[in-house]
Protein backbone atom coordinates (compact mmCIF):
# COMPACT_ATOMS: atom_id res chain seq x y z
CA UNK A 1 0.00 0.00 0.00
CA UNK A 2 1.20 3.58 -0.71
CA UNK A 3 0.41 6.28 1.53
CA UNK A 4 -0.48 9.81 -0.99
CA UNK A 5 -0.53 12.81 0.84
CA UNK A 6 -1.26 16.36 -0.34
CA UNK A 7 0.44 19.23 1.32
CA UNK A 8 -0.38 22.76 1.68
CA UNK A 9 2.22 25.49 3.02
CA UNK A 10 0.49 25.09 6.41
CA UNK A 11 1.45 21.49 6.59
CA UNK A 12 5.23 21.53 5.82
CA UNK A 13 6.11 19.26 9.48
CA UNK A 14 3.02 17.56 8.69
CA UNK A 15 4.87 14.26 10.25
CA UNK A 16 4.79 16.08 13.86
CA UNK A 17 1.96 15.17 16.21
CA UNK A 18 -0.23 18.74 17.40
CA UNK A 19 1.33 17.96 21.48
CA UNK A 20 3.83 20.03 23.34
CA UNK A 21 6.96 19.45 22.14
CA UNK A 22 9.22 17.87 24.73
CA UNK A 23 13.10 18.96 25.95
CA UNK A 24 15.87 16.82 25.14
CA UNK A 25 18.14 18.76 26.87
CA UNK A 26 16.93 19.80 29.95
CA UNK A 27 19.60 22.55 30.27
CA UNK A 28 18.28 23.89 26.85
CA UNK A 29 14.94 25.45 25.96
CA UNK A 30 15.90 25.89 22.19
CA UNK A 31 16.27 21.31 22.05
CA UNK A 32 13.02 20.44 21.38
CA UNK A 33 12.02 17.09 20.38
CA UNK A 34 8.77 16.19 18.49
CA UNK A 35 6.94 12.60 17.86
CA UNK A 36 5.73 11.94 14.62
CA UNK A 37 1.77 11.37 13.49
CA UNK A 38 1.92 7.66 14.25
CA UNK A 39 -0.82 7.29 11.12
CA UNK A 40 2.30 7.73 8.86
CA UNK A 41 5.28 6.57 10.55
CA UNK A 42 6.99 5.58 14.40
CA UNK A 43 9.96 8.43 15.48
CA UNK A 44 10.37 11.49 16.25
CA UNK A 45 12.12 14.82 14.91
CA UNK A 46 14.47 16.47 17.39
CA UNK A 47 14.91 20.81 16.07
CA UNK A 48 17.70 23.33 17.39
CA UNK A 49 18.13 26.50 17.24
CA UNK A 50 21.70 27.10 17.64
CA UNK A 51 20.83 30.70 16.92
CA UNK A 52 18.74 32.99 15.56
CA UNK A 53 19.77 32.03 12.20
CA UNK A 54 21.05 28.61 12.66
CA UNK A 55 18.68 25.61 12.80
CA UNK A 56 20.03 22.01 13.57
CA UNK A 57 16.91 19.16 12.72
CA UNK A 58 17.49 15.24 13.58
CA UNK A 59 14.91 12.90 12.01
CA UNK A 60 14.79 9.43 12.76
CA UNK A 61 11.28 7.49 11.80
CA UNK A 62 9.94 4.70 10.46
CA UNK A 63 7.11 4.76 7.80
CA UNK A 64 4.26 2.48 8.14
CA UNK A 65 3.95 2.26 4.39
CA UNK A 66 5.86 3.92 1.28
CA UNK A 67 5.40 7.40 1.45
CA UNK A 68 4.16 9.80 -1.06
CA UNK A 69 4.46 13.76 0.02
CA UNK A 70 3.55 16.30 -2.66
CA UNK A 71 4.77 19.61 -1.60
CA UNK A 72 3.62 22.96 -2.51
CA UNK A 73 6.47 26.16 -4.05
CA UNK A 74 7.80 28.42 -0.82
CA UNK A 75 9.94 30.95 -0.62
CA UNK A 76 12.61 30.55 1.71
CA UNK A 77 14.73 32.58 3.78
CA UNK A 78 17.41 29.87 4.39
CA UNK A 79 20.81 27.89 2.67
CA UNK A 80 18.90 24.37 3.55
CA UNK A 81 21.49 20.97 2.83
CA UNK A 82 20.14 18.03 4.29
CA UNK A 83 22.24 14.63 4.68
CA UNK A 84 20.72 10.98 4.53
CA UNK A 85 21.81 8.71 6.51
CA UNK A 86 19.93 5.67 6.35
CA UNK A 87 16.67 5.15 4.44
CA UNK A 88 15.95 5.23 0.46
CA UNK A 89 13.49 7.85 -1.68
CA UNK A 90 14.20 10.54 -4.05
CA UNK A 91 13.34 14.15 -4.44
CA UNK A 92 11.23 15.07 -7.82
CA UNK A 93 11.11 18.54 -9.09
CA UNK A 94 8.38 18.52 -11.82
CA UNK A 95 8.08 21.38 -14.33
CA UNK A 96 6.51 21.88 -17.75
CA UNK A 97 9.12 20.52 -20.22
CA UNK A 98 10.83 18.15 -17.78
CA UNK A 99 11.34 16.37 -13.92
CA UNK A 100 14.51 16.81 -12.23
CA UNK A 101 15.05 13.98 -9.78
CA UNK A 102 17.82 13.82 -6.84
CA UNK A 103 17.94 10.19 -4.81
CA UNK A 104 17.12 10.62 -1.24
CA UNK A 105 19.16 7.57 -0.22
CA UNK A 106 22.05 6.96 2.43
CA UNK A 107 25.21 8.65 1.63
CA UNK A 108 23.60 11.65 -0.66
CA UNK A 109 23.09 15.05 0.57
CA UNK A 110 21.20 17.78 -1.33
CA UNK A 111 21.87 21.34 -1.42
CA UNK A 112 20.02 24.79 -2.28
CA UNK A 113 19.62 27.85 -1.97
CA UNK A 114 17.29 30.57 -0.69
CA UNK A 115 14.80 31.88 -3.12
CA UNK A 116 11.72 30.40 -4.28
CA UNK A 117 11.51 26.71 -3.84
CA UNK A 118 9.87 24.64 -6.43
CA UNK A 119 6.50 22.24 -5.96
CA UNK A 120 8.34 18.90 -5.03
CA UNK A 121 7.33 15.07 -4.64
CA UNK A 122 9.27 12.92 -1.84
CA UNK A 123 9.11 9.38 -2.24
CA UNK A 124 9.94 7.93 0.74
CA UNK A 125 9.96 4.31 -0.86
CA UNK A 126 11.84 2.34 1.50
CA UNK A 127 9.80 1.54 5.30
CA UNK A 128 13.47 0.47 6.69
CA UNK A 129 13.96 3.11 9.24
CA UNK A 130 15.09 6.75 7.89
CA UNK A 131 17.88 9.12 9.54
CA UNK A 132 18.60 12.12 8.20
CA UNK A 133 19.70 15.44 9.43
CA UNK A 134 19.22 18.96 8.06
CA UNK A 135 20.87 22.64 8.72
CA UNK A 136 19.11 25.50 7.81
CA UNK A 137 21.24 28.56 8.03
CA UNK A 138 20.53 32.50 7.12
CA UNK A 139 22.57 34.27 4.51
CA UNK A 140 23.83 36.81 7.22
CA UNK A 141 25.34 34.06 9.04
CA UNK A 142 27.45 33.04 6.01
CA UNK A 143 28.19 37.03 4.93
CA UNK A 144 29.43 37.45 9.18
CA UNK A 145 32.43 35.17 7.94
CA UNK A 146 33.37 38.72 5.71
CA UNK A 147 36.31 40.14 6.75
CA UNK A 148 35.30 43.40 6.90
CA UNK A 149 31.35 44.48 6.19
CA UNK A 150 32.19 46.03 3.03
CA UNK A 151 33.33 42.68 1.69
CA UNK A 152 31.20 40.51 -0.70
CA UNK A 153 31.09 36.83 -0.78
CA UNK A 154 32.97 35.12 -3.61
CA UNK A 155 31.54 35.23 -6.64
CA UNK A 156 31.27 31.15 -7.38
CA UNK A 157 28.89 31.30 -3.76
CA UNK A 158 26.66 34.26 -4.88
CA UNK A 159 24.32 32.03 -6.60
CA UNK A 160 23.29 30.72 -3.00
CA UNK A 161 21.84 33.64 -2.06
CA UNK A 162 18.39 34.44 -3.90
CA UNK A 163 16.02 36.97 -3.13
CA UNK A 164 12.06 35.72 -2.32
CA UNK A 165 11.58 36.16 -6.37
CA UNK A 166 14.01 34.48 -7.66
CA UNK A 167 13.84 30.21 -8.39
CA UNK A 168 16.30 28.59 -6.11
CA UNK A 169 19.21 26.32 -6.95
CA UNK A 170 19.86 23.10 -5.59
CA UNK A 171 22.23 20.53 -6.32
CA UNK A 172 22.54 16.61 -5.31
CA UNK A 173 26.25 15.20 -3.76
CA UNK A 174 27.71 12.50 -1.95
CA UNK A 175 28.51 12.39 1.70
CA UNK A 176 32.51 12.93 1.47
CA UNK A 177 34.97 10.46 4.33
CA UNK A 178 35.00 14.29 5.68
CA UNK A 179 31.35 14.74 5.98
CA UNK A 180 30.49 11.20 7.61
CA UNK A 181 33.08 11.84 10.04
CA UNK A 182 31.56 15.39 11.53
CA UNK A 183 27.88 14.03 11.13
CA UNK A 184 28.48 10.95 13.35
CA UNK A 185 30.00 13.51 15.94
CA UNK A 186 27.05 15.49 15.69
CA UNK A 187 24.42 12.42 16.12
CA UNK A 188 26.76 10.85 19.31
CA UNK A 189 26.97 14.30 21.07
CA UNK A 190 27.16 13.63 24.67
CA UNK A 191 27.06 17.45 25.96
CA UNK A 192 24.83 19.50 27.45
CA UNK A 193 23.40 23.05 27.86
CA UNK A 194 26.75 25.59 26.55
CA UNK A 195 28.94 23.52 25.72
CA UNK A 196 26.44 21.27 23.73
CA UNK A 197 25.57 24.07 21.91
CA UNK A 198 29.18 25.96 21.08
CA UNK A 199 30.49 22.17 20.31
CA UNK A 200 26.98 21.50 17.61
CA UNK A 201 27.30 24.95 16.44
CA UNK A 202 31.07 24.54 15.62
CA UNK A 203 30.32 20.87 13.42
CA UNK A 204 27.67 22.53 11.82
CA UNK A 205 29.87 25.45 10.40
CA UNK A 206 32.60 22.81 9.77
CA UNK A 207 30.65 20.69 7.62
CA UNK A 208 28.52 23.54 5.91
CA UNK A 209 32.52 24.33 5.23
CA UNK A 210 33.12 21.05 3.53
CA UNK A 211 30.11 21.24 1.47
CA UNK A 212 30.66 24.61 0.33
CA UNK A 213 34.22 23.26 -0.36
CA UNK A 214 32.70 21.26 -2.92
CA UNK A 215 30.71 23.85 -4.31
CA UNK A 216 33.64 26.29 -5.04
CA UNK A 217 34.88 23.35 -7.02
CA UNK A 218 32.18 22.67 -9.03
CA UNK A 219 31.84 25.97 -10.19
CA UNK A 220 35.34 26.58 -10.58
CA UNK A 221 35.23 23.73 -12.88
CA UNK A 222 31.65 25.11 -14.66
CA UNK A 223 34.30 28.45 -15.74
CA UNK A 224 36.45 26.13 -17.19
CA UNK A 225 34.36 24.53 -19.76
CA UNK A 226 35.86 24.57 -23.51
CA UNK A 227 34.75 27.29 -25.51
CA UNK A 228 32.16 26.86 -27.91
CA UNK A 229 32.88 26.44 -31.78
CA UNK A 230 31.55 29.01 -33.77
CA UNK A 231 28.95 26.80 -35.72
CA UNK A 232 27.91 25.83 -32.23
CA UNK A 233 27.33 28.88 -31.24
CA UNK A 234 24.71 29.42 -34.37
CA UNK A 235 23.12 26.52 -33.52
CA UNK A 236 22.45 27.78 -29.75
CA UNK A 237 21.16 31.23 -31.04
CA UNK A 238 18.68 29.07 -33.24
CA UNK A 239 17.90 27.15 -30.06
CA UNK A 240 16.66 30.36 -28.87
CA UNK A 241 14.63 30.98 -31.43
CA UNK A 242 13.08 27.79 -31.97
CA UNK A 243 11.97 28.40 -27.83
CA UNK A 244 10.07 32.35 -28.66
CA UNK A 245 8.67 30.45 -31.66
CA UNK A 246 6.93 27.46 -29.55
CA UNK A 247 6.07 29.29 -26.33
CA UNK A 248 2.64 27.61 -26.48
CA UNK A 249 3.47 24.14 -27.19
CA UNK A 250 7.69 24.24 -25.71
CA UNK A 251 9.65 22.20 -26.52
CA UNK A 252 11.47 19.47 -24.95
CA UNK A 253 15.55 19.82 -23.73
CA UNK A 254 15.55 16.45 -26.07
CA UNK A 255 13.70 17.75 -28.80
CA UNK A 256 14.83 21.00 -28.99
CA UNK A 257 19.02 19.00 -29.18
CA UNK A 258 17.41 16.76 -32.02
CA UNK A 259 16.54 20.42 -33.92
CA UNK A 260 19.02 22.26 -33.51
CA UNK A 261 21.98 18.98 -34.42
CA UNK A 262 23.60 19.44 -30.64
CA UNK A 263 23.57 16.36 -27.91
CA UNK A 264 21.75 17.53 -24.94
CA UNK A 265 24.64 17.82 -22.75
CA UNK A 266 26.15 20.34 -25.67
CA UNK A 267 23.16 22.24 -25.67
CA UNK A 268 22.62 22.92 -21.87
CA UNK A 269 26.32 23.96 -21.69
CA UNK A 270 26.14 25.72 -24.45
CA UNK A 271 22.99 27.77 -23.05
CA UNK A 272 24.85 28.60 -20.02
CA UNK A 273 28.06 29.87 -21.55
CA UNK A 274 25.97 31.98 -24.11
CA UNK A 275 22.70 32.94 -22.25
CA UNK A 276 24.04 32.42 -18.69
CA UNK A 277 20.81 30.19 -18.35
CA UNK A 278 19.44 26.80 -19.13
CA UNK A 279 17.11 26.25 -21.95
CA UNK A 280 14.23 25.10 -19.98
CA UNK A 281 14.49 28.44 -17.48
CA UNK A 282 14.42 30.65 -20.58
CA UNK A 283 11.76 28.98 -22.04
CA UNK A 284 9.75 29.43 -18.60
CA UNK A 285 11.08 33.27 -18.48
CA UNK A 286 10.08 34.10 -21.90
CA UNK A 287 6.44 32.72 -21.86
CA UNK A 288 6.06 34.96 -18.27
CA UNK A 289 6.98 37.67 -20.19
CA UNK A 290 4.60 36.71 -22.92
CA UNK A 291 1.40 35.87 -20.42
CA UNK A 292 2.19 39.63 -19.08
CA UNK A 293 2.24 41.45 -22.42
CA UNK A 294 -1.20 39.25 -22.97
CA UNK A 295 -2.79 40.46 -19.16
CA UNK A 296 -2.14 43.98 -19.96
CA UNK A 297 -3.10 44.33 -23.62
CA UNK A 298 -5.52 41.69 -24.36
CA UNK A 299 -9.42 41.58 -22.82
CA UNK A 300 -9.09 37.63 -22.55
CA UNK A 301 -9.04 35.51 -19.34
CA UNK A 302 -6.08 33.79 -17.42
CA UNK A 303 -7.29 30.73 -18.40
CA UNK A 304 -6.80 31.72 -22.04
CA UNK A 305 -3.22 33.52 -21.29
CA UNK A 306 -2.11 30.16 -19.50
CA UNK A 307 -3.30 28.00 -22.04
CA UNK A 308 -1.39 30.13 -24.86
CA UNK A 309 1.62 30.14 -23.13
CA UNK A 310 1.59 26.48 -22.44
CA UNK A 311 0.50 25.72 -19.17
CA UNK A 312 -2.21 23.42 -18.81
CA UNK A 313 -2.15 24.37 -14.87
CA UNK A 314 -4.07 27.55 -13.92
CA UNK A 315 -2.61 27.08 -10.23
CA UNK A 316 1.13 26.34 -11.90
CA UNK A 317 0.62 29.41 -13.82
CA UNK A 318 -0.34 31.53 -11.15
CA UNK A 319 2.22 30.48 -8.13
CA UNK A 320 4.96 30.94 -11.13
CA UNK A 321 3.78 34.45 -12.27
CA UNK A 322 3.86 35.04 -8.35
CA UNK A 323 7.26 34.23 -8.12
CA UNK A 324 8.45 35.69 -11.45
CA UNK A 325 6.75 39.25 -11.18
CA UNK A 326 5.47 39.38 -6.84
CA UNK A 327 1.80 39.35 -7.91
CA UNK A 328 -0.81 36.98 -8.93
CA UNK A 329 -2.13 37.17 -12.51
CA UNK A 330 -5.63 38.52 -11.70
CA UNK A 331 -4.56 41.67 -9.50
CA UNK A 332 -1.99 41.96 -12.30
CA UNK A 333 -5.07 41.83 -14.97
CA UNK A 334 -6.98 44.21 -13.22
CA UNK A 335 -4.69 47.22 -12.83
CA UNK A 336 -4.82 47.22 -16.64
CA UNK A 337 -8.40 47.40 -16.85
Amino acid sequence: MTIKIELDKSEENFLEVDAEPLQWDAADKLDLTYNVNVSFAQGWRRIIQLRDGIWLTISRYQPVDRLILNKPGKESPFVHCMFTLSGKGQFIVPSTLSETIFSRAAGKYKLTSSGSVARRIIDESDIEPYCYLDILIRPSIFCSFASSPEEKLPTNLQHLFKTPNQDFYRRGGDISPEMNTVLQRILHCAYQGIIKRAFLESKVIELMALVLDQEVAIQQREVKKVPLKPEQIERIHYARELILQNLSKPLSVTELSHQVGLNEFLLKRGFHQVFSTSPWKMGREERLEAAKRLLADQDISITEVAYRIGYANLCSFSDAFRRKFGISPKKYQKKWR
